[in-house]
């Protein structure tokens, strides 16, 4: 089988390599699309993993299975998550289940930028049937909606209060359209391109102004975002981040504010199990339908491409299909 293995950030190489075999309660998938997350080409956090091949958005079809496979049989069409907790351990039992030591050490063979994955053992539990006529490119925003309803958890959001989304590429998107999914009535956004908001004022968020917010997400990694966001905020209100900053980048956040107007920051980092239904429920309900989201359609062989879009913020989301 082929696939796209990266060396460093922008090294991309077609690659041969030979196909998986599943081994006892594992299967293997035919990979259909993989979508291109920005964690994929945010330089910093990559970098150490290099080489490897990426790509964790998957969707594929079950092609072959292992003695003992309880996974879905050959021919179905699944959503693949590439992590799984153990659901036992302190951290799970707090909440905390992506922060699992089981789900840091679970990931695909090889990744999502290659013509097939084996699924271990592990995973096989959390793989998802699609319903027919799913765009498989269409399926692969049920990890990333997966991380998002995650985040609004994190953050405390409940219908009646106000929500402010800063930044508009595809995870603030998906945020005001979860958010307006579980009954969140005002969505502010703020968002510096002038393209990208009025996508998001399209998908039903408004321009936030001085408006104060209960709960403020933001999903990109600038510390004056990250301030702004805070200063936002109403008493006792909640900041989640959503995207990492670089290590060793300051968040700028004033200690006494937080002290005194008893403000909660919070993170959220990944999706676990319960995400990933809760996220396939409302794609394939059509509560959310992201299909309009994809910009670009790429063949395994132009995965460089693809990584480089969505580096430069050329494209709003890009789907390889091998």
């Amino acid at each position: 089988m082929r696939v796209a293995r990266s060396f460093a950030p922008g090294d991309v190489r077609i690659e041969a390599a030979q196909d998986p075999e599943p081994g006892p309660g594992e299967v293997v998938c035919e990979v259909l699309a993989c979508g291109v997350c920005a964690s994929d080409v945010t330089d910093w956090y990559v970098a150490p993993r290099l080489p490897a091949v990426l790509g964790h958005e998957v969707v594929g079809t079950v092609t072959a299975a292992g003695p003992g496979a309880s996974a879905p049989e050959p021919g179905s069409r699944v959503v693949i998550h590439h992590h799984t907790p153990c659901g036992e351990c302190r951290r799970c039992r707090r909440g905390h289940e992506t922060l699992c030591e089981r789900f840091r050490t679970t990931r695909l063979d090889p990744g999502g930028f290659a013509e097939k994955v084996r699924i271990t053992q592990d995973l096989t539990a959390e793989l998802l049937e699609l319903p027919p006529g799913l765009d498989p490119a269409v399926a692969t925003f049920i990890e990333p909606l997966a991380c998002v309803l995650r985040a609004q958890d994190r953050a405390l959001l409940h219908p009646g209060d106000a929500l402010l989304v800063v930044g508009a590429g595809v995870n603030g998107l998906l945020q005001i359209a979860a958010a307006h999914a579980r009954g969140i009535e005002a969505v502010w956004v703020r968002e510096p391109r002038r393209e990208r908001l009025e996508l998001a004022e399209a998908w039903g968020a408004e321009h936030h102004g001085n408006e104060l917010v209960d709960v403020a997400i933001v999903c990109t990694p600038k510390p004056d975002a990250i301030a702004s966001a805070a200063g936002a905020l109403a008493p006792g209100g909640t900041l989640c981040l959503y995207a990492p900053p670089a290590p060793g980048a300051p968040v700028p956040l004033e200690g006494s504010e937080l002290f005194l107007r008893e403000l909660t920051v919070t993170a959220s980092y990944s999706a676990g199990p319960g995400d990933m239904r809760a996220a396939l429920e409302l794609i394939a309900g059509r509560r959310i339908d992201p299909g309009e989201l994809i910009s670009h359609r790429l063949p395994l062989e132009e995965t460089a491409r693809a990584l480089e879009l969505q580096r430069r913020a050329a494209a709003l989301k890009v789907v390889v299909q091998p």
